[in-house]
């Protein structure tokens, strides 16, 4: 069965096939509130609570993008967790530096929002110690992401990390592709400024 199949079924009350779109989106949507939160431990209440927030409203859903929609719920969640941090006087977003730092994929991603590390690099293979210096390039360009305003870091994460474009993006967020665009790339230039100020590949 595929997923709209899955949908139908579970909206005709066989919730059996819940666990199948929880199997199947649980990482993406988990790697999303990591990213947006900073913290693994308050992703991980994040996630489930958008699985739940799914199954409670599953009757009325009538999208045609299951990740989407449930990007949807993670990001309106993750936008109230960040308000209420700051309701409460503590930093938006602060990463723990050992977050994700073995991810390959999550690092080779990123580095597509400043460019390759080779590019900066001005190396084609990677030595022993190339390996670890983008260990630590990871963790810092993490940080430097945590610095991003809020909507800014959501849309580069969205369309870097998710593949998402500008249009799909703007429909998920509620605002015009011009937005979209315009805080792309005013974060991805925050991110290659704060490269360049802080010598971020230097040897």
């Amino acid at each position: 069965m595929d997923e709209r199949q899955w949908i139908n079924a579970i909206q005709k009350g066989d919730k059996r096939y819940l666990k199948d779109i929880v199997e199947k989106y649980y990482d993406d949507i988990f790697r999303f509130c990591v990213f947006q939160s900073g913290s693994r431990e308050d992703a991980y209440d994040l996630a489930q609570e958008t699985f739940l927030r799914f199954i409670r409203y599953v009757e009325g859903y009538h999208y045609r993008n299951l990740k989407g929609y449930l990007l949807t719920i993670a990001m309106n969640l993750c936008r109230d967790y960040l308000v209420e941090k700051a309701r409460r006087g503590e930093r938006e977003v602060s990463y723990d530096r050992k977050l994700d730092r073995d991810n390959s994929s999550e690092r080779d991603s990123m580095w597509a929002v400043c460019q390759s590390p080779e590019a900066y690099l001005g190396r084609s293979e990677k030595s022993p110690e190339s390996e670890f210096m983008e260990k630590d390039v990871h963790d810092r360009l993490m940080e430097m992401l945590s610095r991003l305003p809020q909507m800014q870091r959501e849309s580069l994460i969205l369309h870097y990390l998710y593949d998402m474009k500008y249009r799909e993006i703007a429909k998920h967020t509620g605002v015009t592709v011009s937005t979209v665009k315009s805080r792309i790339k005013q974060g991805t230039e925050k991110l290659r400024g704060s490269i360049k100020r802080e010598d971020f590949f230097a040897n």
